[in-house]
């Protein structure tokens, strides 16, 4: 039970935490409201090299798409990313890299396709995966350089130059679910 004293010691504190937050700061931003976030699993041993088991994709002001894999990453494999921006047929964007090199470049495609049919400069894309760490595989487009999608779905592919072995997430040749901005 508390006392009279204590309920206001308490009630002081909250009127006072609550002025001194200035309105901006209660009211939750409206890009970070309507962001949204998915992720979707790749069964576990469907490859051998390379096996892919989760895929995340956030659409916030970038494209943000990290990929959990079952197995270590090693030298001589390919990350491979398609992105739906869903308004017309020429608007699936390509990235491809290796671990621990430069950047891939952001190529427009038709859907798993491997002709580029023109590269985009895009400043901000980032993309990552280190054979010595254990961080994710990932990359970030900036929403801009894909047009400013309102949803994008996104396919991943690893393969392993020595072996042949090949994972696709969710499955061959095929998009994830939609996520909206």
């Amino acid at each position: 039970m508390t006392t009279q004293g204590e309920q206001m010691v308490a009630t002081t504190w909250m009127a006072r935490a609550v002025a001194a937050c200035p309105i901006g700061m209660v009211a939750v931003p409206q890009g970070a409201a309507s962001a949204d976030t998915k992720a979707y699993d790749d069964p576990v041993g469907d490859a051998t090299s390379v096996d892919i088991f989760r895929v995340r994709v956030a659409h916030r002001d970038a494209v943000s798409v990290r990929v959990r894999s079952a197995v270590p990453l090693k030298a001589g494999q390919v990350y491979t990313f398609w992105v739906d921006a869903g308004r017309a047929p020429r608007s699936t964007y390509h990235v491809s890299f290796r671990p621990n090199s430069d950047e891939g470049r952001l190529g427009v495609v038709r859907a798993f396709g491997g002709k580029t049919s023109r590269f985009v400069e895009c400043s901000g894309m980032q993309s990552r995966a280190d054979i010595f760490g254990d961080a994710l595989v990932s990359i970030r487009i900036p929403r801009g350089c894909l047009g400013n999608p309102e949803r994008v779905r996104v396919a991943v592919r690893f393969a392993d130059e020595s072996t042949g072995a090949v994972d696709w997430a969710p499955t061959s040749r095929t998009f994830g679910p939609w996520v909206a901005q």
